[in-house]
């Protein structure tokens, strides 16, 4: 009796002490979560031991063996995902699960308003993570939607210009829809053009609808829009960027895009407008009014005729 009590007993403590381990093993691997917060990044082709001994350097993981072992359970040698990973308070089986399921850290560009496209394929090349072929597609001014992107470790860059150029053809064919019928333009690659100078000449929203109006009554009544960006464009096309102040013999600067001298819209747009400038150009202010000057702070004063243009612009001198 004694001496089965004993092996019973034997038999449960060693049941107690394996139970007590396995606990042990699972608590640490389960409750032992990384810290680790900027990205990493697992490249094609990796096998499962590089990539182990890749996570274990960098303390993501803390046991190479149960890794590998988590991995090999679940079928999931070949199907762990290469890209850019961050990994913050996840225990091993949270991060095994993340590179299986290839759930990448997500990257983000963000290109302002107003910019040429030019200015705009600059900011993308010089962007950590996005791959610059040689052959970059041809760019239309005006085509690319400036916006805040979304990408992945080693995204083409034409994958984001077109998913760009896809975001400006959606917009304009949806405000070009919801217009205001009274704008006389005729088409959407109007709005996209008029839209483009609203653009340079207010960065301020209250003041868009505002200076689209006065455009198109020019354009109604048949008056030069006389616009410095179209000029500014102008010059930077053909000369390259220009480094001071437009003067007033640049007024006269020979180009289809100068709308000192010649009618009508431009022949293209002179930069890439944000949705503000598009609205305000299919949904103007309603007004009567024919000119604007910069009043010095950022804003403009606006007038109806001449004789006030003239007075504000007085007044602007007077206060600087």
């Amino acid at each position: 009796m004694k001496i089965n009590f004993f092996f019973k007993n034997k038999k449960f403590y060693i049941f107690l002490v394996y139970f007590f381990l396995c606990f042990l093993i699972f608590y640490d691997l389960y409750f032992n979560r990384v810290t680790y917060s900027y990205p990493i990044l697992i490249k094609t082709n990796q096998t499962l031991k590089e990539i182990s001994e890749f996570l274990y350097k960098n303390n993501i993981i803390k046991n190479k063996f149960f890794f590998e072992f988590l991995v090999h359970s679940n079928l999931a040698q070949t199907k762990l995902k290469a890209g850019e990973y961050i990994f913050f308070k996840e225990n091993i089986f949270q991060v095994t699960k993340k590179i299986k399921k290839g759930d990448v850290f997500q990257r983000k560009v963000t290109i302002p308003e107003g910019l040429t496209s030019q200015q705009t394929i600059d900011i993308l090349k010089n962007t950590k993570g996005i791959i610059v072929n040689k052959n970059i597609h041809f760019i239309d001014e005006g085509s690319l939607f400036p916006s805040t992107y979304f990408y992945v470790y080693d995204t083409d860059i034409n994958e984001i210009i077109n998913k760009m150029q896809v975001s400006m053809n959606m917009v304009l064919e949806e405000l070009w829809r919801n217009r205001d019928k009274d704008v006389k333009l005729k088409n959407y690659r109007e709005v996209l053009i008029l839209a483009s100078i609203v653009e340079k000449e207010t960065s301020l929203k209250e003041e868009k609808r505002i200076i689209s109006q006065i455009f198109l009554n020019r354009l109604n009544l048949n008056m030069k829009l006389q616009s410095d960006p179209t000029v500014l464009f102008a010059i930077n096309k053909e000369l390259g960027e220009l480094d001071r102040k437009l003067t007033k013999n640049d007024l006269k600067f020979e180009s289809d895009y100068n709308t000192y001298l010649h009618h009508g819209l431009p022949i293209g747009p002179i930069s890439n407008p944000g949705k503000d400038s598009i609205e305000a150009t299919t949904n103007p202010l309603k007004s009567n009014l024919l000119y604007f000057v910069a009043d010095g702070f950022g804003g403009h004063l606006f007038s109806d005729n001449y004789d006030e243009h003239l007075s504000n612009i007085k007044k602007v001198k007077k206060s600087k």
